[in-house]
């Protein structure tokens, strides 16, 4: 089957080079290669425009839009039956599309998930390394992941509703099974997430997370907890937040102390983690549940 890698990228020129560097060291190299500039300003146009391969379409937008709107101009110039999207931050193991491609063993699977390490196998990280990973290939995340053309043509694209949550790929798999279309895990298919830090910004942003879920409860009541997500009993979200609390006056010095033992010194981004962070996670859970008339916590 014909296939399409789809790499959206904004502002992230030195992650980009490596990306796709990996993409050219493929073994399976029978691929389109679809790469859209969010309008960035840090040197992207000029580098692409220098990369020399007939497979690669560069798809340059006016204006930033955001990565799901990027995505969706990715799929409507791809010509691939199989879309493939890996995030510019990432590097593909050799195998990966391969590995990806061989999930669609028949045709109701609509989309197939791969693994995503950070930086390398076994690597634990430190706070505040920003540690995306994916071990077991168990949520459908966009740093790697293939759909059949035919679940975008029947459900639409990426909603870019969702990317206030960062949530709008666990958005687009779950409207594909609440659509008929099955999936798969593919643990060969493994890409590396780069290293990044979180910064206090990022980090708080991040606290909105988590309160996708009443919103996806609301939205698709029978099929949200199809991945597995971080909520007991269909309506508490994230629950050990209660014991972090709890726990915080004994909890705290002894992650600070644990900070310090491993060489950070920033207390800056520590104390907007903890508990900060936690606060804001709650608050914005309780604000969408509310909001949504959802029974979650």
């Amino acid at each position: 089957m014909s296939c399409s890698v789809i790499v959206p990228t904004y502002n992230r020129l030195g992650y980009l080079k490596k990306c796709l560097a990996s993409l050219r060291n493929l073994d399976h190299q029978d691929f389109e290669l679809v790469v859209v500039d969010d309008a960035s300003t840090d040197g992207t146009r000029e580098f692409l425009e220098s990369w020399q391969d007939d497979r690669v379409r560069v798809i340059r937008q006016p204006m930033n839009q955001g990565v799901a709107r990027a995505r969706n101009v990715g799929i409507k110039v791809a010509s691939g039956e199989v879309l493939a999207f890996i995030d510019d931050d990432c590097v593909a193991e050799p195998a990966w599309l391969g590995s990806l491609l061989q999930g669609f063993t028949n045709e109701e699977i609509g989309f197939v998930i791969g693994q995503t390490f950070y930086a390398r196998p076994g690597y634990k990280g430190y706070f505040p390394e920003r540690l995306v990973s994916n071990v077991g290939a168990r949520w459908p995340m966009t740093s790697n992941i293939a759909f059949r053309r035919q679940v975008f043509n029947k459900c639409g694209g990426f909603d870019d509703f969702f990317l206030q949550y960062n949530n709008e790929d666990s958005e687009m798999a779950i409207r594909a099974v609440t659509q008929g279309f099955d999936f798969v895990r593919e643990k060969a298919a493994v890409v590396y997430h780069q290293p990044a830090d979180w910064t206090v910004a990022s980090l708080w942003r991040s606290a909105r997370n988590a309160s996708v879920w009443p919103v996806l409860k609301k939205y698709y009541p029978e099929t949200y907890m199809v991945f597995g997500p971080p909520v007991s009993g269909g309506w508490l979200v994230n629950g050990m937040d209660y014991f972090y609390i709890l726990t915080a006056p004994i909890l705290i010095p002894a992650l600070l102390l644990r900070y310090l033992w491993h060489g950070k010194r920033d207390l800056k981004i520590f104390f907007a983690k903890w508990p900060i962070y936690i606060f804001l996670r709650r608050f914005y859970i309780y604000k969408e549940a509310i909001k949504n008339r959802v029974w979650m916590l």
